[in-house]
């Protein structure tokens, strides 16, 4: 059960199935948050990405962004926090605290699955994925663009929506790659690369949909 997890996996994913539990107890693939959690932080509660538009902290890579002139674009922990009583004590002062980080990460993938009616199976969980990388709004805008272009299905992400994209596809210094590219790189590691290694810890059949 736990081959190829490391020790912060093993350390953390009860930690992560408690909150699934709680908030998600109908979550059809739980491995996905773990590979979420993997891709945005591997495990590291400490883990920051420091950028000159962005600050990302914990396990769950929550921002606090901004503008050019350095006022705040939008702070995803004070708005989390706002928006779910269940987060009620988490602020930037506690930014790293892992009950608070793996919650919140069960409760905006939730919130993002619960708006995605429009796909299903893997495809509404890729895109699931997708929307806690970039934002809903991006992914409303890749369906957009894909239901207007040749052979895209806008119900699919693989073939379908990964193949639209309004985000810059400039490289960006600090990240490495294009946004547009960061998205589907985002949802390829996690829905493909790291989440098959989580598959028997939550029960989940190999091949499972």
């Amino acid at each position: 059960m736990a081959a190829g997890l490391s020790v912060g996996a093993l350390a953390l994913l009860p930690l992560l199935n408690a909150a699934a539990t709680q908030h998600w107890p109908d979550m059809p693939s739980r491995s996905v948050l773990a590979a979420q959690v993997e891709q945005e932080s591997g495990w590291r509660e400490r883990a920051v990405l420091k950028t000159s538009r962005e600050y990302g902290a914990g396990l769950g890579q929550f921002t606090k962004a901004y503008r050019a002139d350095g006022g705040v674009r939008f702070d995803a922990i004070r708005e989390m926090a706002a928006r779910h009583p269940e987060l009620r004590g988490w602020g930037w002062q506690n930014a790293f605290d892992p009950h608070y980080q793996l919650t919140a990460m069960v409760l905006k993938n939730r919130d993002n699955y619960r708006l995605i009616r429009w796909a299903e199976g893997e495809d509404r969980l890729a895109m699931m994925d997708a929307a806690y990388n970039s934002g809903f709004g991006s992914v409303l805008q890749r369906r957009r663009l894909c239901a207007n272009m040749a052979a895209c299905d806008p119900a699919r992400w693989f073939g379908g929506l990964d193949k639209a994209s309004g985000q810059s596809r400039r490289r960006r210094a600090g990240y490495g790659q294009s946004f547009a590219d960061i998205t589907n790189t985002h949802v390829r590691n996690v829905m493909v690369v790291r989440r098959v290694k989580y598959r028997s810890y939550f029960g989940e059949a190999v091949g499972s949909r």
